[in-house]
């Protein structure tokens, strides 16, 4: 079941992608069926990075029925896996844009449109755990996301969790080129800072869950390597999947920051994401970037 009461606006074409109609030219990446299956190779990705591991936190379910919440939800895949995994939960998934399937699990409904930057109607204090995967790009006051958060999870036992990858392109054997992908990452990564959606990884989120008041921070890097460069199997294996991922989703992630911030015509951006994904698929460019894995608890009042 997907609603919340509000009419859906018409989705619109944007250099020869679609984007949601709600709340229209706020979000910089496209809800077609490519993104689609760029969100869903992600989820592929997050399960081999974490050996099967769909949550970090510890959750008990014979405590109560859990009450899980996921912010940015995008196809619903994690929230129906959760509602799979945990059939007596009230897991809800909410989004910007209706793109979650029709069939799902009966203890799981999707609430959309719903923007988690706008004021929750969520019931303070009621959940067991929110959490949220890539929200970088998207959010522009993590503070004030953090505050919600923290006000909504039950006090005492309510956990969050957030998974992030940072894009800056890392390196430990100096094969890292020049360009084009550091070059890439720069624009993007300016562009996104002044649309006022950093796509970077937040260095200070520490910081801020403790300035919120969250407890038993923890927070779990991983390297995803761009490509099956690395002799380990299980990082091998990790890199098949981040490159399916990131060549799947490169002018997804480059055409609206690019071209409504910068106005570079779509046929530049193009001409620059085929030089990168030509990096990103070359064996020689020993590149990765870090997956983080925040987690944080509400103490009791």
């Amino acid at each position: 079941m997907a609603t919340n009461g509000t009419a859906l606006p018409p989705n619109h074409i944007e250099n020869g992608r679609t984007f949601h109609g709600y709340h229209k030219g706020m979000y910089m990446y496209p809800c077609d069926e490519q993104e689609k299956d760029r969100m869903d190779i992600f989820h592929k990705l997050f399960l081999v990075a974490r050996y099967e591991e769909l949550h970090r936190v510890r959750l008990n379910p014979n405590q109560g029925p859990l009450r899980i919440l996921d912010l940015g939800t995008g196809t619903g895949i994690w929230a129906i896996d959760m509602a799979d995994k945990y059939t007596t939960a009230e897991v809800v998934g909410v989004d910007l844009a209706n793109i979650q399937p029709a069939r799902i699990p009966p203890n799981l409904r999707f609430r959309v449109p719903r923007d988690y930057e706008s004021f929750w109607t969520l019931g303070e204090e009621s959940w067991d755990f929110i959490h949220m995967r890539m929200g970088c790009g998207s959010v522009s006051s993590w503070q004030e996301l953090y505050s919600n958060i923290f006000q909504h999870l039950k006090p005492g036992s309510g956990q969050m969790e957030q998974v992030e990858i940072d894009f800056t392109p890392r390196c430990d054997d100096n094969t890292l080129p020049h360009a084009p992908i550091v070059q890439w990452w720069q624009w993007l990564d300016d562009a996104t800072n002044r649309a006022s959606r950093p796509i970077t990884y937040m260095q200070e989120t520490r910081r801020m869950l403790e300035f919120q008041g969250f407890v038993d921070i923890e927070e779990k890097i991983i390297q995803l390597p761009l490509n099956p460069w690395p002799a380990d199997p299980h990082l091998k294996d990790l890199g098949r999947w981040y490159n399916l991922g990131m060549i799947e989703g490169l002018e997804a992630m480059s055409l609206g920051p690019l071209t409504r911030v910068y106005r570079w015509p779509p046929e530049d951006v193009r001409r620059l994401v085929k030089e990168v994904k030509t990096a990103m698929c070359n064996k020689k460019y020993h590149v990765y970037n870090n997956m983080h894995i925040i987690t944080a608890r509400r103490p009791g009042t």
